[in-house]
């Protein structure tokens, strides 16, 4: 026989589970168990009363300002985005449900501000970056919808061809800076 066998320990599982101490583990509540019930009450407030779908709307801002500092803070792109995305829907409900604003096309502005507003603080020099194409198209959409519905102008319809523009213009800058004449 081998003498790492004889000589080897044994291991005996009698059962796994969720349970125990993990090294690390604090005591204590769970922050996202806490978290899911807030979350939870306030959704089904927000459909039984008008008034408290504003609580919910700045309850799910306040969260996504806190994501917004964590992912600047850590530097963590996905609480950066997440945070930007989850801020810019509340901002819309809350103000649509505090009467400041009507209309379609606000969210989808705001998460396009966010997003122009990510690539600006985050580019290096020259480069930019893909945020700042989708925010700057985000915004555009959404714009268009917000003059669309306030304005009575059908701001919808020159996308397209502002779309081209767009691209028309970022073609002719491009390698404009590596030219020599």
């Amino acid at each position: 026989m081998n003498d790492k066998s004889e000589h080897g320990k044994a291991v005996r599982i009698d059962g796994w589970g969720f349970e125990g101490n993990l090294a690390g583990h604090r005591g204590g509540l769970p922050l996202i168990g806490l978290f899911l019930i807030v979350l939870g009450l306030f959704l089904a407030a927000g459909q039984l009363f008008k008034e408290a779908q504003v609580g919910a709307s700045a309850f799910f801002l306040a969260v996504g300002i806190v994501m917004v500092v964590a992912g600047v803070r850590d530097r963590s792109d996905l609480a950066l985005y997440a945070g930007v995305f989850v801020t810019a829907l509340a901002l819309s409900d809350l103000f649509t449900g505090m009467g400041l604003i009507h209309g379609q096309g606000w969210g989808t502005l705001f998460l396009g501000l966010g997003l122009v507003f990510i690539a600006l603080v985050r580019s290096t020099g020259s480069r930019i970056g893909w945020a700042l194409g989708i925010g700057l198209l985000l915004a555009l959409w959404g714009g268009s919808e917000v003059a669309a519905a306030n304005l009575n102008f059908a701001a919808d319809r020159l996308i397209g061809p502002l779309l081209i523009v767009f691209l028309g213009i970022y073609i002719v800058t491009r390698n404009r800076g590596a030219r020599t004449y």
